[in-house]
């Protein structure tokens, strides 16, 4: 299971005995220390290529206690649940990762500043049992908070605006909620408050191991579709040609979700989680196809949402994933993930042109470790 540093943000003689050798390893990666809005440094290797508003949610890196209060018939709020969250800094800073767990809910989200849109995007999969898929939404900080937006149209043609809102940031606590409006945002009606307290520093995976935080048995996602995907758990040495180069990497696959969906690393050493790709995959039981959310270190680049062909051959150990719709006419992608008897794995990346599609990223890596 996960390993996480002891040491609380609040204990500066702790924190300090792992700034040293953090700071010989930033160096030696062409990575540099940077701070956080409170002021202390961010402990953790980051591109310094990245846009400033990249940084924005650094403060929710760590470790969390998670009081959850919702909504009463009444319109009184009630502290309903108890949850532990992991905040994990990703592709050398680029993106933010969340693994939020309670016993009967269970959450990941991903969420990254794209340059080309100039703002915060977020993607979520907060799975009931046997069900799941992702959703998103978009928007920016200002003064200090971060709302986030999306909108979706009811049966009747009515739109409905859903916001998620980060507020009273501290250096050990936050408020998380949410608000529903239908009236196009005059007025906005909430469920949920999350009361966040610091218990930990910045949290880290094992890397012998292919469990992640929120995973307990596989129990929430049952169904025999849940299962195909498991066989990429687990840690593989490979190699990657990319540019006209081979090079040495690593493939690390985590189960997560309690058995919905599986979380992929790849990059050099153990400690893929920093390295120069993402992607989380697992069955859309409403589109009924597998989906794959997959996010580079690449300051420019955006994520892509894409999809198998629907009601695609049962177990195959082979995926095809191509986006729905692409943000440009010929910049269509499609990824290819294969497993080999030997449990081996196969990921090629392939780029549209014209009619053509040309390999842009080939990864090859043996069974698991």
């Amino acid at each position: 299971m996960l390993r996480c540093k002891s040491a609380l943000w609040r204990s500066l003689a702790v924190r300090e005995l792992f700034l040293v050798p953090l700071g010989s390893l930033l160096l030696s990666a062409g990575l540099s220390a940077q701070q956080l809005p409170n002021g202390a440094p961010a402990t953790w290797p980051i591109n310094d290529t990245l846009p400033p508003e990249a940084r924005q949610f650094d403060f929710w890196v760590g470790e969390w206690d998670v009081n959850l209060r919702t909504l009463q018939p009444d319109n009184s709020w009630k502290d309903t649940y108890k949850s532990v969250a992991h905040i994990f800094p990703i592709l050398q800073g680029k993106a933010i990762l969340e693994l939020w767990d309670e016993a009967s809910i269970k959450g990941y989200s991903l969420r990254y500043y794209d340059t080309r849109r100039k703002e915060w995007v977020l993607w979520l999969n907060w799975p009931g049992n046997n069900r799941s898929g992702s959703s998103s939404l978009a928007g920016n900080f200002r003064h200090g908070r971060g709302d986030f937006y999306s909108r979706a149209q009811s049966a009747d043609g009515s739109t409905r605006i859903s916001r998620y809102s980060f507020n009273d940031i501290t250096p050990v606590s936050l408020r998380w909620d949410d608000g529903f409006s239908e009236d196009g945002g005059k007025t906005w009606r909430g469920n949920w408050i999350m009361e966040w307290q610091r218990t930990g520093d910045v949290p880290s995976f094992d890397p012998s191991d292919d469990v992640a935080h929120t995973w307990v048995d596989g129990s929430r996602g049952s169904l025999p579709r849940f299962r195909e995907y498991e066989v990429l758990a687990g840690q593989r040495a490979g190699t990657v040609e990319a540019d006209g180069e081979m090079r040495e990497v690593q493939l690390g696959g985590y189960r997560v979700l309690d058995g919905c969906a599986v979380l992929l690393f790849v990059g050099d050493g153990p400690d893929t989680i920093g390295g120069e790709k993402f992607a989380q995959l697992t069955w859309n039981t409403g589109a009924k196809r597998f989906e794959l959310l997959l996010l580079d270190a690449e300051p420019e680049s955006p994520a892509r949402l894409m999809f198998t062909a629907q009601n695609p051959e049962a177990d195959a150990r082979s995926w095809i994933f191509i986006e729905p719709t692409p943000a440009e006419e010929g910049s269509g992608l499609r990824v290819t993930i294969e497993v080999d008897r030997d449990g081996g794995v196969s990921w090629m990346e392939e780029r549209e042109k014209g009619e053509e599609w040309t390999v842009s990223w080939l990864g090859t890596f043996g069974e698991p470790q």
